[in-house]
């Protein structure tokens, strides 16, 4: 055998049989991948390099790793080394890899400990690091390599190891070529996943396109969804959340999300006196806006997220106050075409003209989003008026049987227009207190009045309704009449004792009176009424009983905040901004994940806690409980607990049990009832 030939093996070979006389230097490295996985068959080089005059002729050496992921060079001579593999095949490969749960390289490697305790020098490495050169990637227009895998210090650089590392195993451990994805799933039945995830999405339409901007929505889904060194992090005034997210091979990542603002004039202009016949942006950027109407869709391999954003400006609030109902086949003036978007019902002047403006401004966005949703899944969040703005958006693509959850939305379609949406899977969410679901009033709109009103419709409208919520208390716990969609509802529940005092107690009782009192512990609720309906409408029965049991001045005296869960018209703002949604999201998800025993010991108490208080409190004072609110907080109770099969899709994927152990790892718990 020729004296100085190479082999890959995992310990020391006799040198008379297989090398003739034994070489005074070695190194062995072993790839592996996050999960100690093998990196098998791998093409590899590695050179020899003096450390003044660089590389050394005819000291490279070259192979492949065998089946455990082990390299082994023996060599003449001590002079520094450097490892590279081939770009190509290492994508290919790291591609098809999942991560660990955790993703700090140097203190969660389940790696490192066992390497070190068998006296090996570890390492951590992404691709970039390792590549010869870089590999054929199908980057999209005006990408470039990603900053997280393609350090742009130590890229294509290789490992090194130094004179005094040789004769030592050396563990590379390889970070996956990978890039997060937002948990979904396209399905008819309630979500936690979903929840979260298009609330996210929601609040992320307030934020622009940016790239310069950190928490623009480019940077969300595409700096923060290829980072994994950390979750991809909703930020809003002051809060930030994580998001429920799974690892997909990178030739999987989201595309550079499209964003629409007819604040903004879409339009270029050629300079006719440019020589070099290049685009120019008109003079005045604002010359043709058109209102302020906000959205972006982004989409992968097999998704579209598409998100509507909410009231962000006084426009908005004219949009949202222009509640006078126009026929849902509307013609466009400007271009004199029809659409025909429903077959009877009326849509709220305001929030179709705002939808149109995006129509119309933006024609080739939406003709390509029309043909993207084709053979995708798609998925439809909004806020607020971008609630309204994305139930209208889903009625033009339900035969593309799109997934709708809103936040805090308003009445946005009447009775007769509703009914034709009953196949549209919409899971509208309402936050205890939040006026917005309020208005319009609950009725059919489509009425003589609004005919009688003329064109003072749009603001008697208004206040017709306005004055009809309040006067009449018509909302209870958002079993709204004619809302389209699935109730989730975020409800606080209190309790009140009973008890009678009497003016003479013996020989037998006189003069006595009833009296009630609120007790002092309450709870936030997570009602799912789709879970349960037979037992939510029992539930709203027995609620309609109690209140009629009482007088106005028993309200007036034991539910001065509103009755139970009537929220009367102690309506709270407050309740409306995301950041009041999103905390109640996040603990639920993280209580459903502790109750699933997903991690190992109970981890996340906030929101039982205040339920079990709200329990033990109904036990202590069962007897003096009004009968009728005692039935009624125990259905409510049960209902609560039922989320947690929201949470088997989930923990169905192939990743399911890693992605929601991960997420209960980086994300804490928010106080309630702050």
């Amino acid at each position: 055998m020729v004296k100085n030939s190479l082999f890959t093996s995992v310990t020391h070979t006799d040198a008379d049989v297989m090398t003739g006389q034994q070489k005074p230097y070695w190194v062995e490295i072993q790839l592996v991948d996050e999960q100690n996985g093998p990196v098998a068959n791998m093409a590899w080089t590695v050179e020899s390099a003096h450390p003044v005059s660089g590389p050394v002729d005819k000291f490279t050496y070259r192979g492949l790793s065998d089946a455990d992921g082990l390299i082994r060079v023996d060599m003449p001579h001590g002079l520094e080394l450097r490892l590279t593999l081939d770009g190509n095949q290492l994508a290919a490969e790291m591609e098809k890899r999942a991560l660990r749960v955790s993703r700090d390289a140097e203190n969660d490697s389940i790696v490192r400990p066992e390497a070190e305790e068998n006296g090996y020098i570890w390492h951590y490495a992404v691709i970039g690091e390792l590549c010869q050169s870089s590999p054929n990637l199908e980057l999209r227009q005006a990408e470039m390599l990603p900053a997280y895998h393609f350090p742009a210090k130590t890229a294509f650089k290789g490992v090194k190891f130094r004179t005094n590392e040789l004769e030592k195993r050396h563990v590379i451990e390889i970070c996956p070529f990978r890039a997060w994805e937002l948990v979904l799933h396209h399905q008819k039945e309630y979500s936690i996943a979903n929840g979260i995830n298009l609330g996210a999405a929601a609040t992320l339409a307030y934020a622009d396109n940016s790239t310069l901007d950190t928490v623009s929505i480019m940077r969300f889904f595409i700096n923060q969804c290829q980072d994994l060194s950390r979750l991809p992090q909703l930020y809003k005034d002051g809060f930030a959340w994580n998001t429920l997210v799974q690892d997909v091979p990178y030739s999987q990542r989201y595309y550079p999300p499209v964003f629409m603002d007819t604040s903004q004039d879409p339009s270029s202009k050629t300079d006719e006196k440019n020589k070099n016949n290049t685009t120019a942006q008109a003079d005045n950027p604002v010359t043709k806006a058109d209102g302020d109407t906000q959205l972006y869709y982004v989409y992968n391999a097999d998704k579209v997220i598409i998100a509507w954003r909410g009231t962000a400006s006084l426009f908005d609030v004219g949009t949202d106050l222009a509640f006078r109902p126009v026929s849902s086949e509307v013609c466009d003036k400007v271009k004199t075409q029809c659409s025909t978007l429903l077959p009877a019902g009326k849509i709220y002047t305001g929030f179709w003209s705002g939808y149109s403006r995006v129509v119309r401004n933006y024609s080739e966005e939406i003709k390509n989003l029309r043909a993207l949703v084709e053979n995708k899944y798609i998925f439809i969040c909004g806020h607020s008026l971008g609630g309204a703005l994305a139930l209208i958006h889903s009625a033009e693509l339900k035969s593309f049987n799109p997934i709708l959850y809103t936040y805090g939305m308003p009445r946005t379609l009447t009775r007769d227009a509703v009914m034709q949406l009953s196949e549209i899977t919409h899971f509208r969410h309402i936050n205890d207190n939040d006026p917005i679901p309020a208005v319009p009033a609950e009725a059919n709109l489509d009425n003589e009045l609004y005919k009688l009103w003329g064109w003072f419709g749009g603001t008697l409208g208004f206040f017709w309704s306005l004055g009809q919520l309040v006067a009449h208390q018509m909302v209870a716990w958002g079993d709204c009449f004619w809302h389209h969609g699935n109730t989730v509802a975020f409800l606080t529940v209190t309790q009140s004792r009973e008890w009678k005092e009497c003016k003479r107690s013996l020989p037998t009782p006189a003069g006595c009176i009833a009296i009630r009192k609120l007790l002092p512990i309450k709870a936030k609720l997570y009602l799912v009424p789709d879970l349960a309906q037979q037992d939510m409408q029992q539930a709203g029965q027995k609620q309609k009983e109690f209140n009629a049991s009482l007088s106005p001045v028993d309200l007036a005296e034991f539910f001065p905040k509103g009755s139970n869960p009537d929220r009367g018209a102690n309506l709270n703002l407050f309740e409306h901004f995301m950041t009041s949604y999103m905390p109640y999201l996040c603990n639920k998800l993280l209580e459903l994940i502790d109750n699933a025993g997903i991690v190992e010991k109970r981890t996340f108490t906030e929101h039982l806690y205040n339920v079990d208080s709200f329990r033990e409190q109904m036990a202590e004072y069962k007897n003096e409980v009004p009968d009728k609110e005692l039935a009624r907080n125990n259905i409510f109770l049960n209902i609560e607990g039922l989320p947690g099969v929201s949470l088997t899709p989930t923990l169905s994927m192939p990743s399911g049990h890693d992605t929601l152990l991960r997420f209960a790892k980086y994300q804490e718990e928010v106080m309630e009832n702050v």
